[in-house]
């Protein structure tokens, strides 16, 4: 296998816990549409963007990178890596046969960037969807945010004129928490009555809107703060199921391989995607077969449970990583 070739990995990961990448209400949660009914109806499920991992595996990689250089990191350095963004001015337009050539030193002197790519040189790193097997609609979710009332011995420990500033906070937050959800309510409405064209409807529920939103900012105040006594509700991914993708990269270098292996380490380490991490959501675990086109096996690696990746290397993905590439050979 050289760097003429192309790596594939098939990626097999398990929702431990619910999935959410919403950080307030039902709304948010990514569904794909996967065929249609008889009915030309769309179909829909849940599933996990792209992007979602790739930019995860390419901080993991970012960090690695960073962790085992003898200094801190610059800014510059951590946007490029971690995003692929240059925060230096823009570069003097030069002809295009010069800009290619700069892009192949650029790639060479850039082992990682050359993988995710950047705004200047293409990814080689090409990551798919994570999709369940069958459809699988979105389930909902509740956590219970709670007040200081709730501990009688944190509420002891303040005086009387602090407990009745904490009463009165509580009963404005409780009224503007009400009206944003009118305005909600209000907002569907004036949508309806806008896509019926009735004006005077529409008239209406704008000064109710009026109302609303100053009814609002009256209970609020200064207060940015949100309410913090309330029954949160989550759209998310349920969990126990699996979901099912793959990433291929072209060219493919011994560097690659090893570079996603750190990256899945990293997820293995830290196996969190989405939002809600701190309240029982986005623990996965999974397992990545890592072939050749041809469908011979280089790696099978399995993450999750906060510990290190277990990889299980083949004959040939040892020797793969153990090829020396041309640019090293030079040296």
């Amino acid at each position: 296998m050289t760097s003429n070739h192309t790596l594939v990995a098939t990626i097999d990961l398990h929702t431990v816990q619910p999935l959410t990448f919403t950080h307030h209400g039902t709304e948010g949660l990514p569904l794909l549409t996967r065929g249609i009914d008889a009915e030309g109806r769309h179909q829909r499920s849940v599933y996990i963007p792209a992007a979602q991992l790739r930019g995860r595996l390419r901080h993991e990689a970012a960090l690695a990178e960073l962790r085992s250089r003898p200094h801190k990191a610059k800014l510059e350095d951590a946007y490029l890596l971690a995003l692929g963004q240059d925060l230096r001015p823009n570069d003097v337009e030069e002809p295009e046969a010069v800009r290619l050539k700069e892009q192949i030193t650029f790639r060479q002197q850039s082992p990682l960037l050359d993988i995710f790519g950047t705004w200047k040189v293409s990814s080689r790193l090409y990551v798919s969807h994570l999709l369940p097997a069958i459809n699988v609609l979105p389930d909902k979710v509740s956590h219970i945010r709670r007040d200081l009332d709730t501990n009688q011995d944190m509420m002891a420990l303040l005086d009387d004129t602090e407990k009745d500033r904490f009463y009165e906070r509580q009963g404005k937050q409780g009224l503007a928490s009400k009206a944003e959800g009118l305005i909600k309510l209000s907002m569907r409405e004036l949508a309806a009555a806008r896509k019926a064209k009735d004006t005077a409807k529409v008239d209406d529920i704008n000064a109710k809107l009026e109302e609303l939103k100053t009814l609002k900012q009256t209970q609020k105040g200064d207060d940015t703060s949100d309410n913090t006594k309330h029954l949160l509700e989550l759209q998310v991914i349920p969990a126990g199921i699996a979901l099912s993708g793959k990433l291929t990269i072209t060219h493919a270098t011994p560097f690659d391989l090893q570079t996603l292996v750190t990256a899945f380490d990293g997820l293995s380490r830290k196996p969190f995607l989405g939002a809600q991490q701190a309240r029982g959501c986005g623990e996965v675990s999974g397992q990545v077969h890592f072939k050749t086109p041809d469908g011979e096996v280089l790696l099978v690696l399995q993450f999750g449970g906060l510990q290190a990746a277990q990889c299980a290397w083949t004959l040939e993905g040892q020797s793969f990583v153990q090829t020396v590439e041309p640019a090293q050979a030079t040296k």
